[in-house]
């Protein structure tokens, strides 16, 4: 899987950064998650009982996955709810308690785990050492 990060400084210290990942990959990827609990319960319990750190590890994403694009789909579901309604309110406390949320944090949990390549797209005028540095200070923070 590949992603493609774009950064550029708006003024002095504060920076903009945005991630675009391959479509491809992403939807191939949610298609593996499980689409219905019943069907999550049959994957995480049909496998041997023997268990080990690694399958334990698996059975985790694959809950974490699940909620996940749960949690997607009822959030694209009140996105278009109709105006007035409690589920469009719903939305716009959401929306409230997001703006409060880091950009920076939002933008790293975007980038999924499993990237192969990254592409860090800057403009000429940036050292690339202070990008890099930049970018791992935030990872670490």
């Amino acid at each position: 899987m590949k992603a493609r990060l774009v950064v550029f400084p708006i003024k002095g210290r504060t920076w903009c950064f945005s991630s675009s990942i391959d479509s491809a990959t992403v939807a191939s990827q949610s298609s593996n998650a499980p689409s219905t609990f019943k069907d999550l319960w049959k994957t995480i319990f049909s496998s041997p009982r023997k268990t080990n750190n690694a399958s334990d590890g698996l059975k985790v994403e694959l809950v974490v996955d699940f909620a996940a694009d749960k949690m997607n789909r009822a959030w694209t579901n009140l996105e278009k709810a109709p105006q007035g309604t409690l589920k469009n309110k719903i939305h716009w406390v959401g929306l409230k308690l997001l703006s409060r949320v880091k950009p920076t944090e939002i933008f790293f949990k975007s980038i999924p785990k499993e990237l192969k390549c990254v592409e860090i797209t800057y403009p000429s005028s940036l050292n690339p050492r202070l990008v890099r540095r930049r970018l791992r200070h935030i990872a670490f923070r």
